[in-house]
């Protein structure tokens, strides 16, 4: 079972009991279990993915001097 298919049983576990006080957790951790999927993140960022840019920045805006004092 990947982590995907455990969210959504999850889900389906959970739907109309949240407003139990008492709910059995015990399936919970027997289908936690099962998940035998291992994910691996790639911290590297790749190359050909661009970095995003802020398209309403101006280059003549005032970020990071003094604020102006308008009498």
């Amino acid at each position: 079972m990947t982590h995907k298919e455990f969210y959504i049983w999850l889900e389906g576990y959970l739907y109309g009991k949240l407003e139990n006080k008492n709910i059995d957790i015990t399936p919970i951790v027997e289908k936690m279990g099962e998940v035998k999927e291992e994910v691996k993140f790639n911290i590297e960022r790749p190359s050909n993915i661009p970095i995003p840019v802020n398209p309403f920045k101006k280059d003549d805006d005032d970020l990071g001097k003094p604020p102006k004092i308008v009498m």
